[in-house]
């Protein structure tokens, strides 16, 4: 519906149209009077004229008819000079009856001659029938046009005269009756139309325009009374509207706003006026846009919902939570024309339900069981938690005693005291082990919280019951696991204690080996063995050093059949003598990339399992070791292996076997079939981990009734055996440069400075790391190598090698220690230290290491 006003534009009178139009209808009416009075008065005296002229050409030819027959010339000049005198004649000529002119008489050059229209007449003149000459003469309209304009200029006066009379009198009686009144309404409309209701039209003579005054007056009374109720209606429904505590807006239909009432500047801090004629949208959050007002809109007309919740930014950039109410505002016909909008601040309540709904999951996603009982002992709310502990539905539970729910001995004992006693307002907790009607026997930690309501008053208890069955449990657990450890770190430390012992024997083992022994093969036998027995020691000074790290193991290429040679012995004293034990580990090749503690591990897992299968009816147990190759579609089944050659390493006992429903479960973690305290379920998870550590599989056979076999399948390595035998022939070179060799036990190093020395360098020595320093800032230059234990008193040797390389970036630098880890190693090599040697170290170690690194080799 298009709005209700029209543009006036430039405004005139009805007098300025008046005039205009009667000046214009006088113009024309007189032009055209003009032209027709013209018309006729011209073309009567032309006629006329025509006329004239007829007739004086006659009495000029009987006139002239004796006098041209007498030749009486001077009597046709007189009669040509008097016939001059007519103005509309301007040429006459006489001719006789030869044709000589005898008269001629010519007033062309006169401007009263002058003619618009000319004409010619001639005529013979006669005498008893004979021709005695000619008469020619020309006449104009100058006469007539003259009088034409003196007729027409008489005509006008009077014309105008008369208009003029009329117009006058028409004005005063148009201005009287109808200018005038209209003046007096138009002053009053103008009043009106500013608002001004209390202004009538008052005319003095009836007539027509009375009666429209009185209808209008009439018409104004009304539209008084309704813009009064539209007035009393407007302000009671606009203090309504700026009263809420609501935003209320209005949008034309391409979702711009037209109306925002004032709570908008006192929620968000922006100006009304900055948003009005801008789309409803630029309101809301980001996120939103014109597709979601249309969306909103198409809703709203389909009538699938009014209620929707937004998100306004405020000035300061924090959000606020509305409910917007939202309708399509139609016109008289139905038409819409836009929409309505209520936004209600609900940022508390959103805040108050986000809290709740935060309470209910931390409640509903707690692993404790939790109960509400009212005054009354009664339960009045239980979590999830509880209902799956206790596999119950929880109609069964709501409004039900507690002693009724949970036992009344249970109730008398653990519960009612603490209930009792929490009511009173008081926190109230509770330990004990308690046997449960479905979940058997438990320990349990029990909390009782009071439950007030609104007026503060305890109305009832809030149970939060933590199981601490597994906690109890771990804790026996970790009170041993922390034995463990210790005895794993008092392990470590006699043994890094070793290894300096070691150092000294093997060192000078060795160096009786290489220089003494020469052409006596007595003396020889008896240094290979003592060698032989350090070098054990030394390996089981590696094992007590892996055992107190606890770290990853390296892999290595090593020799399995050994390994399960001396597993096999250790096991032997362990198990039943009623369980015979079959070895077959006559495998040439049994060479794997994998870690002996943690082959050896596989190994007792697999044993210990066969062992207990056979406890009762005793039985054998056979390890077996051989090379399998295994093909492209073995490969695919076992999942991880890759096709080639494997050693696979079998231990099958004859015990009852493994019952088909559970061969899917053995490799779960804590799934296990022994009692309570013979085992915890992780021997053959930790078995598969360590397998497919090594790039391997396990495979399993079972009949019940007559045994199981367990195959493990590790990829092959090339030989293990001929590298350290090769390792062990290694011929020790001789060499040059001085080296400064930092240790703080004695015999280390002197057992060092003897063998370098012998070898050709130039050692100097110390036990001391503060003194070390001090002797090679005296003369940095003058070293080409620096070996230095890591564990000293004073500085260690990774804080002096950092100070050595401080001076002499590309000096090499040796670091050795008999207990190390990975971070350290990371740390000494990114500080630029060449090397990392494991202590002990033995003579051709040394060697071997000293040569490579001032040779610039690589060095393992």
């Amino acid at each position: 519906m298009k709005p209700l006003h029209s543009d006036l534009g430039k405004q005139t009178s009805l007098r300025s149209d008046f005039i205009y139009a009667f000046f214009m209808v006088l113009g024309v009416t007189c032009i055209i009077v003009t032209i027709i009075d013209c018309y006729m008065v011209y073309s009567r005296n032309t006629r006329m004229l025509e006329k004239n002229a007829g007739s004086t050409m006659e009495r000029a030819v009987k006139t002239l008819e004796q006098p041209l027959w007498h030749y009486d010339v001077a009597f046709i000049r007189t009669f040509a000079e008097i016939l001059a005198n007519d103005r509309s004649l301007v040429h006459v000529e006489v001719f006789d009856e030869q044709g000589k002119t005898l008269v001629v008489k010519d007033r062309a050059g006169d401007s009263l001659a002058t003619a618009r229209i000319r004409w010619e007449l001639e005529r013979t003149v006669s005498h008893n029938g004979k021709s005695i000459g000619r008469i020619v003469m020309t006449f104009t309209n100058s006469d007539v046009w003259m009088l034409t304009q003196q007729m027409i200029f008489s005509d006008l006066a009077i014309m105008f005269s008369a208009l003029f009379a009329v117009l006058g009198t028409t004005w005063i009686l148009l201005n009287r009756q109808i200018l005038k009144p209209l003046g007096v309404m138009e002053k009053a409309f103008h009043r009106i139309s500013a608002g001004d209701y209390s202004r009538r039209v008052r005319l003095r003579k009836n007539n027509e325009l009375s009666v429209i005054a009185y209808e209008f007056n009439t018409m104004v009374e009304q539209v008084a009374l309704r813009d009064s109720k539209i007035r009393e209606s407007e302000t009671k429904y606009r203090n309504l509207v700026e009263g809420t505590t609501d935003i209320i807006f209005r949008t034309n239909l391409d979702g711009c706003l037209v109306y925002m009432n004032q709570n908008f500047e006192k929620w968000t801090g922006f100006q009304v006026a900055d948003f009005l004629g801008k789309p409803f949208f630029g309101l809301l959050a980001s996120g939103y846009g014109p597709d979601d007002f249309h969306r909103l809109k198409q809703g709203v007309f389909e009538g699938r919902t009014n209620l929707h919740e937004i998100r306004l930014t405020k000035a300061d950039g924090t959000l606020i939570y509305m409910e917007l109410n939202i309708t399509i505002q139609k016109d008289f016909d139905g038409t819409p024309m836009g929409a309505m909008g209520i936004a209600r601040d609900i940022t508390r309540r959103k805040h108050s339900e986000d809290e709740l709904r935060k309470y209910e999951q931390m409640v509903a996603a707690s692993s404790d069981c939790m109960w509400l009982v009212d005054g009354a002992l009664s339960m009045q709310a239980v979590n999830k938690a509880y209902l799956q502990a206790t596999r119950r539905d929880r109609a069964e539970l709501i409004n039900r005693p507690v002693a009724e729910v949970l036992g009344d001995s249970l109730f008398a004992e653990h519960v009612k005291p603490y209930l009792e006693a929490c009511l009173l307002g008081k926190n109230v907790r509770h330990r004990a082990w308690v046997r449960f009607p479905k979940r058997g026997l438990r320990f349990v930690d029990f909390t009782f919280y009071p439950s007030f309501d609104s007026a503060g008053a305890v109305s009832g208890v809030v149970v939060n019951e933590r199981d601490l069955t597994e906690q109890k449990t771990l804790e026996t657990k970790l009170q041993q696991s922390q034995k463990m450890e210790a005895i794993g770190t008092l392990a470590g430390g006699i043994a890094h204690d070793f290894n300096n012992i070691l150092g000294g024997i093997i060192g000078y083992a060795e160096m009786v080996e290489m220089f003494d022994v020469e052409g006596n093969d007595r003396v020889a036998v008896r240094i290979e063995h003592i060698l032989k027995g350090a070098y054990r020691a030394r390996e089981l000074v590696d094992q007590i050093l892996t055992f107190s790290r606890h770290g990853e193991q390296e892999k290595s290429l090593l020799a399995l059949g050994p390994i399960v040679k001396e597993s096999l012995k250790f096991l032997r004293a362990s198990i039943p003598s009623t369980i015979r034990i079959e070895e077959r580990v006559d495998c040439p090749n049994d060479a794997v990339m994998a870690n002996a503690t943690q082959m050896h591990q596989v190994l007792m897992n697999l044993c210990t399992n066969a062992s207990y299968a056979m406890q009762d009816r005793g039985g054998t147990l056979t390890v077996s070791l051989c090379e399998v190759d295994v093909d492209a579609d073995q490969a695919w089944e076992l999942s991880g292996v890759l096709p080639g050659p494997h050693v696979q390493l079998s231990v099958i006992d004859t015990g009852p076997g493994i019952e088909p429903e559970l061969m899917d479960r053995i490799f779960d973690p804590f799934f296990t079939t022994k009692q309570t305290g013979d085992g915890t379920g992780m021997g053959l998870a930790v078995v598969h981990g360590i397998v497919k550590h090594f790039n391997g599989a396990v495979t399993v056979r079972s009949t019940p009734g007559e045994g199981t076999a367990f195959h493990i399948l590790i990829p092959a390595g090339s030989e293990a055996g001929d590298a350290a035998a090769e390792e062990a022939r290694v011929a020790v070179s001789r060499g040059r440069g001085k080296i400064l060799f930092v240790d703080d036990e004695e015999e280390l190093v002197s057992f060092s400075s003897e063998i370098l020395s012998h070898l050709g360098y130039d050692v100097v020595a110390e036990t001391s790391s503060i003194h070390a320093r001090r002797r090679f800032m005296q003369d940095p230059s003058a070293f080409d190598l620096v070996i230095t234990d890591q564990t000293m008193p004073e500085m260690t040797g990774f804080d002096l090698a950092l100070e050595v390389m401080a001076v002499r970036p590309e000096l090499p630098v040796v670091l050795c220690t008999g207990f190390s880890s990975s971070q350290l190693e990371e740390e000494a090599r990114a500080a630029g230290i060449r090397s990392f040697m494991k202590k002990p170290i033995g003579a051709r170690q040394l060697a071997d290491l000293v040569t490579r690194v001032l040779h610039r080799e690589p060095v393992a």
